[in-house]
């Protein structure tokens, strides 16, 4: 009996003792469980408010959608919806969450805990990035710098023909005319060279104007400045490179024009600056008219520089077969002249200028361009919300919270999504009153250089 007493005893002690350690065990697991919603609800420090677009690309991505990429994100958020692996987690964060709170603001914290994106940095950087792309408007000016002449597009082609021969050894007003020649074309080169790729050819340098050396000078016809933009540097050094000796080809300067320009598809001006008529038995006239045959796009003006009536007359005829125009100048003064005026823009030329500069149609297709730029902002905020709504109605469909804290989660929501889309707005607007100014600004400028060429036109009484 003793014995069995004894057995009794000890097995009932066993029994306590397991009965304890069970109630340990639950207490652990249930001490786990609310460590663990705890930890969920002391993570909610770093989820901000938001009341920037700084606050926006600050966010973190949800511990739930951290590998949901931006195309994803940027899918037709309408019929989107979670992966069944992530709508469990998601269930069971929910469910712990409840459990521990019941408060909107706390719940929709969490939300965005486990469902924010991390895309706002990404799209809303590359749209701070926009910059209003207008075509710049070639506005010529010979007081621009070197660098911002070798930035401007060449829209031509433009060959000086600067006739060397001997005559150009005389002297007008004290000075000899192949120096009056030579810097005028240096500042025509400089003017001409901003809105072409130019090229200078010099004739009648070669020889002399001996018999003897008749056929040496009429073939030397070279060009000592290959076309290409305007360097003033390497154009003064050109220039430099020759002085006057012998005849005057200008048929065979105008062919070596023509030869130059054969493949050339974009407009072509031949400049002729010349003293005197042919004395190399050429047709200039027949070789001004074969440069300018089957093309509107090409023309021979020439400027006749002191020239008596019979070398006018035969210039005068080039030019016409050229398609181009006839300049006199007698003295330096009307030479520089001359050459300043011929690329001065015409008044019908300055009636139009206003077209350089964007119209409405320009400055809306920026604007639309800089919406291709916005809109992916729109599409992830969309995306956001649209899991946000997911997780309110999992929390409704199990019945994890009240109508009436539905109600306010539901609030919290919507005002979250009507912040971001306001942020948005204003963000638009600004970009877009900056292509507006952008517009205003070219056409300020345009509209300053075309009373700028009109007061120089007037100035010099150019009537055309």
């Amino acid at each position: 009996m003793l014995v069995l007493f004894l057995v009794a005893c000890n097995n009932e002690q066993e029994a306590t003792s397991d009965n304890e350690q069970t109630k340990d065990d639950a207490k652990d697991e249930a001490v786990e469980e609310v460590e663990e919603d705890e930890g969920i609800l002391n993570e909610l420090g770093t989820v901000t408010e938001i009341e920037s677009t700084e606050d926006m690309k600050a966010q973190q991505a949800g511990t739930l959608v951290a590998d949901i990429t931006l195309e994803e994100e940027l899918e037709d958020s309408s019929d989107k919806e979670l992966d069944t692996s992530v709508v469990k987690e998601l269930e069971e964060e929910l469910e712990l969450l409840t459990a521990k709170t019941q408060d909107p603001e706390e719940i929709m914290k969490s939300f965005v805990h486990l469902l924010g994106t991390a895309h706002y940095k990404e799209t809303i950087e590359k749209a701070e990035g926009f910059e209003p792309d207008f075509e710049e408007p070639f506005l010529p000016d010979p007081g621009k710098s070197e660098e911002e002449v070798e930035s401007e597009p060449a829209t031509g082609k433009a060959i000086i023909l600067l006739d060397a021969s001997s005559s150009m050894l005389l002297s007008v007003d004290n000075e000899v005319k192949m120096d009056i020649a030579k810097d005028a074309v240096e500042r025509f080169g400089e003017t001409i060279g901003q809105d072409n790729d130019v090229s200078l050819v010099v004739y009648g340098h070669k020889g002399s104007e001996s018999e003897a050396d008749k056929e040496l000078s009429c073939n030397g016809i070279e060009e000592v400045y290959p076309m290409g933009s305007y360097d003033e540097a390497e154009f003064a050094d050109a220039l430099s490179s020759f002085e006057s000796k012998g005849y005057t080809p200008l048929a065979g300067a105008i062919q070596k024009a023509a030869e130059m320009s054969s493949d050339v598809t974009e407009p072509t001006t031949v400049y002729i600056v010349s003293d005197g008529v042919e004395t190399c038995d050429g047709d200039p006239v027949e070789e001004a008219e074969s440069f300018v045959e089957d093309s509107e796009d090409k023309s021979v003006n020439i400027i006749g520089f002191n020239v008596d009536q019979d070398a006018e007359e035969q210039l005068e005829a080039v030019s016409d077969a050229g398609e181009g125009e006839y300049f006199p100048a007698d003295n330096a003064d009307e030479l520089k002249t001359t050459i300043e005026q011929k690329w001065l823009p015409s008044r019908i030329d300055l009636a139009w200028a206003f077209t350089k500069a964007p119209d409405g149609w320009e400055t809306l297709a920026e604007k639309e361009r800089f919406d291709e730029d916005l809109n992916p902002i729109k599409a992830v905020i969309d995306s956001e919300a649209a899991r946000y709504s997911q997780a309110l109605q999992i929390l409704n469909d199990e019945q994890l919270i009240d109508s009436e804290v539905s109600g306010e989660i539901r609030e919290y929501r919507q005002e979250r999504h009507r912040q971001m889309y306001d942020l948005i707005a204003e963000f638009s607007s600004e970009k877009k009153e900056e292509i507006d100014s952008t517009a205003d600004e070219i056409r300020e400028e345009v509209d300053e250089w075309t009373e700028e060429m009109r007061e120089q036109k007037e100035e010099r009484g150019d009537l055309f």
